[in-house]
């Protein structure tokens, strides 16, 4: 006579199956936490691009306006506040009208102004020098600055012939409200 043994099975418990859905549940917090940090890396790198891009046209603004002063054989007329239609890009500092540019508050005027105020009383960049891909092309105005005696060796070498010619420039990234302000002297 043959015995047959038959197992019967036994109760199981699901150590295994909470095993696997243990791992699934940290694999799943892993790959969550990552694709938040490439979104935020992304974030960072477009925002870090349209920063660069405002840089840019700012500095194309910055270069233009230098050109424009090295290219003028005598120092041009400066901006007549009152004419509406005088469009030179050159400002006297000591000009006392409410739309001339000047510190309030504490804060620089290039800090207060809107895009606005840029356009209607700086020098948008236009023909050959527009500039692809921003919201607003940049914009440049040049300050005639008073000679400067802050220091003891200013006064000392100030030259009353020198003429010292501030350019700001504004450029705006791809986004409206990325914008880079530049500025440089130009010693005439």
């Amino acid at each position: 006579m043959k015995y047959v043994t038959t197992y019967l099975p036994r109760k199981q418990r699901g150590a295994v199956m909470i095993t696997a859905l243990m791992i699934l549940l940290l694999m799943t917090v892993f790959g969550v936490s990552t694709m938040d940090s490439n979104i935020l890396e992304e974030r960072m790198a477009g925002n870090m691009r349209d920063r660069n891009t405002a840089f840019q046209a700012a500095e194309s603004a910055l270069r233009v306006a230098e050109k424009w002063i090295s290219d003028q054989t005598t120092l041009p007329n400066v901006r007549d506040i009152t004419n509406s239609s005088d469009k030179s890009p050159l400002w006297d500092v000591s000009t006392a009208h409410p739309d001339y540019p000047t510190i309030t508050n504490g804060s620089p005027w290039w800090e207060l102004r809107d895009a606005s105020w840029w356009a209607a009383n700086g020098v948008v960049l236009s023909g050959s020098e527009v500039i692809p891909d921003v919201a607003a092309q940049p914009v440049y105005l040049i300050e005639k600055l008073p000679p400067s005696t802050e220091s003891l060796e200013a006064a000392q070498s100030l030259d009353s012939s020198d003429i010292y010619l501030q350019v700001t420039a504004r450029g705006v990234g791809g986004s409206a409200s990325t914008i880079v302000l530049l500025q440089s002297v130009y010693k005439w």
